[in-house]
Formats: structure tokens, C-alpha cells, sequence
């Protein structure tokens, strides 16, 4: 695949990012509770300001949307930054986390980066190109049997009806619980099938959707209505077992 010069920034900025946080990781450093009860550091703030940075010196008139300082959601071009997915992780010295960085244009997510600095996993995609994992091209799993599927799921914390949860999970071949993103990015490699998270914000989700798209997969909300910029929670699978999950779901 031959990358653009988005891309490449977009990946060189996630580099630049992780090197920030792991200059923090595994330190007694100073967690803050946020309103909505998850965590930030230093690392989180300092990242997401040198990968601003970065994008800058390359695009001067780079708008953003970060987890930690926000931005304005609009129709036009935008970066959308996670500076540490897994802060929870991090903060625990639980090297589960990685730096994401998506673009939306026009309301469509057109290239994403996933980079995961302890595993050196370098997950990338962009729209109508294809979906990667260290240059080589990733896909979807062919599983079309829910009773064989790998499953997924996010913090169990905040799903609203957690039966209906189990009653996927009661049909599935077996159900583990990683970080959410790290599951979406194995639905995009194959080696998970479904992946049901009721948490996962803009900046959580935007390059993760692009990645399971580009390698064949579906994502939808919970109610199976089209992903958006705006809400939280997704269901994530191989495409193929898509309709059923979402059914269980709405049952």
C-alpha cells in the first residue's frame, strides 16, 4: 500500500505521542478523575499536545478534536486524537493502551492509526485502500456461525441492560474482555468476531470503524442505526454475524 502524506503524518504523530507516554508509564504520576469518571495524567495532556503539534508543522491549518481538549465537531476536514487509549491501563502500569488517530472529512472517518508502542503494533487504514497491521493487509474473519464466534465486550460498567449482553455472550464460542480497541483491531485482523462496546466515545471509535470497515467488517450502534461523529457505544463484528448480534441485542 502506498500511503499518502496524511497517512504518514498521521502515523509519524502517533510515534511522537506514544514516546511522550512512555516517558510517564510505570511512574507514580498524578491521576485526575474526570466529570465523566474516567481517568487523565500528565502523559494523556502532554501527548495529545505534541501530537497537535506535530500535525501542525506538517498542516498549519490542522483543526482537531482531542479527548482530553476537545475541538469544534463540524462537515469539514478534522484530526480526531486519543493520546492514551487505556488510561485506566496505563495508570496501573498495565501496558494494554495505545495512541489513536483518525481524520474526518465531511463527516467521514478517511484514514485511521492505531499504534500499540509494547506490542510495536501499528495498526492502519485509509478509505478505499485497504486495512493494515504492519504493512501487511488484515481482514475479517469468515466465521458465520455465532455458536463458533470469538467475542468481545467492554466494561460491563456501562451497559445499560447487561442481560441482553449475556445473552450474546450465551450464544457465542467464548467471550474474553481486553481493552475494547485492542478487540476491535483482532475483529480487523480475524482472530475476534464481535466486539460490544457501550462506552466508546468519538475519539475511541473513529479509527477503529474505519480499520473494521476497510478490512470488511461492520459497525453500527447498539439499535443497528449508522455509526455517527455524535453518541457513544458501538457493535463491531466480522459483518457476517452483524444482523444476528443486533438482533439478540433489540430482543
Amino acid at each position: 500500500m502506498k500511503k499518502s502524506d496524511k497517512l504518514k503524518v498521521a502515523i509519524e504523530a502517533a510515534k511522537v505521542g506514544a514516546n511522550i507516554a512512555l516517558k510517564y508509564f510505570d511512574t507514580d504520576i498524578e491521576i485526575e478523575v474526570k466529570n465523566d469518571n474516567s481517568l487523565v495524567t500528565i502523559a494523556d495532556k502532554e501527548s495529545e499536545k505534541e501530537i497537535e503539534k506535530y500535525i501542525l508543522s506538517r498542516y498549519p491549518k490542522a483543526k482537531f478534536v482531542g479527548e482530553e481538549f476537545g475541538g469544534k465537531i463540524n462537515d469539514d476536514e478534522f484530526w480526531i486524537i486519543d493520546p492514551i487509549d487505556g488510561t485506566r491501563s496505563f495508570s496501573r502500569g498495565v501496558p494494554e493502551w495505545c495512541v489513536m488517530i483518525s481524520v474526518s472529512k465531511n463527516k467521514k472517518i478517511v484514514l485511521s492509526v492505531v499504534y500499540f508502542p509494547f506490542k510495536d503494533m501499528l495498526y492502519y487504514a485509509e478509505k478505499g485502500i485497504g486495512a493494515f497491521l504492519n504493512k501487511k493487509r488484515i481482514m475479517v474473519s469468515k466465521v458465520n456461525d455465532i455458536r463458533k464466534s470469538y467475542l468481545g465486550f467492554g466494561s460491563i460498567k456501562y451497559f445499560k441492560n447487561i442481560d441482553k449482553l449475556f445473552k450474546v455472550i450465551e450464544q457465542s464460542g467464548g467471550a474474553k474482555s481486553f481493552e475494547s480497541t485492542y478487540q476491535s483491531c483482532l475483529i480487523a485482523e480475524g482472530k475476534m468476531d464481535i466486539n460490544i462496546d457501550a462506552y466508546g466515545k468519538l475519539w475511541d471509535l473513529a479509527p477503529v470503524k474505519l480499520l473494521i470497515e476497510e478490512a470488511g467488517g461492520k459497525i453500527t450502534r447498539f439499535n443497528g442505526g449508522e455509526w455517527s461523529l455524535e453518541g457513544s457505544g458501538a457493535v463491531m463484528t466480522n459483518g457476517i454475524l452483524h444482523d444476528e448480534v443486533i438482533s439478540i441485542l433489540n430482543s
